[in-house]
C-alpha cells in the first residue's frame, strides 16, 4: 500500500510539472506577434520562407502554416516546423519563386496554443506589387467533432466523481461502504468512465485541431501530434490513473491517503489539459483548478452514493453516521469550490464587460445560477437532517442531476476561448486639437480587425470640416512605425476608416488636424485591439 502511495504521488509531482514555470510569459491564448515577411508589406523578391512569431509555444497540426500565390494555388512545400527550435515560432518554406510571379500573396495559419485551444488567421504580403488578394480554403473545425469532444470531456468528469469521488466519501465518511454492492458498482462505472472519456478525448482531438471531420479520428500523425503536447500526455496519465483506480477498488483499499493521491493526481491531469496550462503563473492555476476538480468530484461522488447506496440504508446507525459526516464535508467542499472558482473567473473572464459580452463570460453566469440552485437544495438537505425528515433522497438526488449539468458546463467552458482575451470592446477617446474635439470610436470587426470611426466638433458642438485630417497608427512596444489609415468622409464632421494590424497589442493612434495653412497639430489615443 505504501509502494502505490508512493507512485500515486510521484505521478503527482510529475504532472504538475508540466505546468511549467511559476509566473511564465504568456497569454490565455496564442496571439500573433511578428511575420516574416510582415503583414502588408511589399517586398522586392519573393523569400525563400515564411515565419511567423507567437506570445507563447504553440503546437502544430498538419497544414499549420499555407501559403498561397496570386493564382490562389498553394505554393508551400508544407514541410512546418518550429525554426531553431523555438516553440514560438514555426515557418515553412516555399518551392520554386520563379513560377509564382508578382502580386498578392496570402498566409493562413492554424496553431494549438498552450491551453490545448486551436487559433487561426491569415495575412498578405506583396511581391513586386500588391494584386487582389488569393482566397483561402475556409478552415472551420467540425461541430459534430466538437460536440462529441464535449461529450467526452463530461464523461471523463463523470467518471472523476464516480471513482475519485467515492473513494473519498467512503474513506472519509462512510468505512462500511466496501461492503456495499451498490458503492463498489458505481466507482467501477466510474473508472471506466473515466479512462473511456479520457481515451475519446485523445482520439478526438487531433481532427479537432486540425479541422478535419470524424473520419480522422484514428489517424496516426494526429495521434502522435497529440501524444506530443501537454494535453496529450496529461490525458495519457489519466487513462492510466484510471486503471489504477480500478485496481484499487478490485483490491478494496481503505487508505484515505491512497484515494487523496490518486484524486490530486486526476485533478492535476485535468488541469494541465484545460485553461490552467495557459498564462501567468501557471503552477498557481494549475493547483487551483486541481483543487477544483477534486472537489466537484467529491461533493458529486458523494451526492450520487448517498442517494444510490447510503439513504436507502439510512436505518443503520453507519448510514446516519454516513449522512452527517458527509453534510460537514460537502460544507467545506463547497467553500473551496467558492474559492477556486472565483480565482478561475477573475484570470479568465477580468471585466464585467467580459462576464456579459462573451460565450465564456455567459456559459459562466449560467454554471454560477446553477450552483446557487444546488447550493439552495443543500442548505434544504442539511435542514431536513438536522430535524429528522424522510424524503431526504430526493433532494440529494435533485442536487446530483443539477451537479452533473454543472459539469455539462464545465465540459463547455474547458471547450470556450477565455472571456479575457475573447472580449472585444468597443473603444472611444475624445480629444481636444486645435480648439476642436475629436471623438474617436473603434470598433471590433474581427481578429486584430476595428471599423474606425473620427468625428470633428467645433466650440460650438457642431460638425467641423477643417482643412485637413489625417490618421495613422503604429505599435512602439514591437517597433512598428506608424501606418497611415485612409480616412473617407462619410458624413458632415464624420470621417470613417477599417483598420487592420498585423499583429494584437496597444496600438497608438494619431489624429492630425490642420485648420489653416500654417495651423496643424496631432493629438493621440491607444486602441487595443485583439
Amino acid at each position: 500500500m505504501k509502494r502505490l502511495a508512493l507512485v500515486l504521488v510521484a505521478a503527482f509531482g510529475a504532472l504538475l510539472l508540466l505546468a511549467g514555470p511559476v509566473a511564465a510569459p504568456a497569454s490565455a491564448h496564442a496571439v500573433l506577434e511578428s511575420s516574416d515577411p510582415g503583414a502588408d508589406t511589399v517586398v522586392s523578391t519573393l523569400p525563400g520562407a515564411v515565419s511567423l512569431t507567437f506570445s507563447e509555444s504553440v503546437s502544430l497540426v498538419p497544414g499549420s502554416l499555407r501559403v498561397y500565390g496570386p493564382d490562389g494555388a498553394r505554393i508551400d512545400r508544407g514541410d512546418v516546423d518550429h525554426p531553431g527550435g523555438h516553440g514560438d515560432r514555426i515557418g515553412v518554406s516555399i518551392g520554386d519563386g520563379d513560377d509564382a510571379g508578382q502580386g498578392t500573396f496570402l498566409v493562413a495559419w492554424r496553431v494549438i496554443s498552450a491551453d490545448s485551444h486551436p487559433v487561426s488567421g491569415a495575412f498578405a504580403f506583396s511581391v513586386g506589387h500588391a494584386s487582389r488578394a488569393p482566397v483561402a480554403p475556409s478552415v472551420h473545425s467540425s461541430r459534430p467533432l466538437g460536440i462529441a469532444l464535449g461529450v467526452a470531456r463530461w464523461t471523463g468528469y463523470l467518471g472523476s466523481a464516480l471513482l475519485i469521488g467515492i473513494l473519498i466519501v467512503i474513506g472519509w465518511c462512510w468505512r462500511a461502504g466496501w461492503s456495499s454492492t451498490r458503492a463498489r458498482r458505481l466507482m467501477v462505472a466510474g473508472g471506466v468512465l473515466l479512462a473511456v472519456g479520457s481515451v475519446a478525448s485523445l482520439l478526438l482531438k487531433g481532427p479537432y485541431d486540425a479541422a478535419l471531420g470524424l473520419g480522422a479520428t484514428f489517424r496516426g500523425e494526429l495521434i502522435r501530434e497529440v501524444v506530443g503536447t501537454t494535453y496529450g500526455r496529461a490525458t495519457i496519465a489519466r487513462i492510466v490513473l484510471a486503471l489504477v483506480g480500478l485496481v484499487l477498488v478490485w483490491r478494496r483499499v481503505r487508505s484515505l491517503r491512497v484515494a487523496g493521491a490518486l484524486a490530486a493526481a486526476v485533478g492535476v491531469s485535468f488541469a494541465l489539459a484545460g485553461h490552467a496550462a495557459a498564462g501567468d503563473a501557471r503552477v498557481v492555476a494549475s493547483l487551483n483548478d486541481t483543487v477544483h476538480v477534486v472537489a466537484a468530484s467529491t461533493w458529486l461522488g458523494g451526492l450520487v452514493v448517498l442517494a444510490v447506496a447510503v439513504l436507502p440504508q439510512r436505518d443503520s446507525d453507519a448510514s446516519r453516521l454516513a449522512v452527517s459526516r458527509f453534510s460537514g464535508l460537502a460544507l467545506a467542499l463547497v467553500l473551496a469550490l467558492v474559492c477556486t472558482g472565483l480565482y478561475q473567473a477573475i484570470r479568465q473572464v477580468g471585466s464585467l464587460g467580459a462576464l456579459t459580452g462573451t460565450t465564456y463570460g455567459r456559459e459562466l453566469l449560467v454554471k454560477i445560477a446553477i450552483v446557487l440552485v444546488v447550493l439552495a437544495l443543500a442548505q434544504l438537505s442539511r435542514r431536513r437532517l438536522a430535524a429528522g425528515d424522510t424524503p431526504l433522497r430526493a433532494v440529494v438526488a435533485a442536487e446530483a442531476a443539477l451537479v452533473l449539468a454543472i459539469l455539462g458546463v464545465t465540459a463547455s467552458l474547458v471547450a470556450t476561448e477565455p472571456a479575457k482575451t475573447a472580449y472585444r470592446p468597443t473603444i472611444s477617446a475624445s480629444l481636444t486639437v486645435l480648439g476642436q474635439t475629436v471623438d474617436v470610436t473603434a470598433v471590433p470587426t474581427g481578429s486584430r480587425a476595428v471599423d474606425l470611426h473620427v468625428y470633428v466638433l467645433d466650440a460650438s458642438g457642431q460638425p467641423a470640416e477643417p482643412e485637413e485630417l489625417t490618421a495613422s497608427i503604429g505599435l512602439p512596444d514591437k517597433q512598428i512605425e506608424a501606418l497611415p489609415v485612409p480616412l473617407t468622409l462619410a458624413d458632415p464632421g464624420h470621417w470613417r476608416a477599417p483598420v487592420s494590424v498585423p499583429v494584437a497589442g496597444d496600438w497608438r493612434l494619431a489624429i492630425t488636424v490642420r485648420t489653416t495653412e500654417i495651423d496643424e497639430a496631432s493629438g493621440y489615443a491607444t486602441l487595443t485591439i485583439r
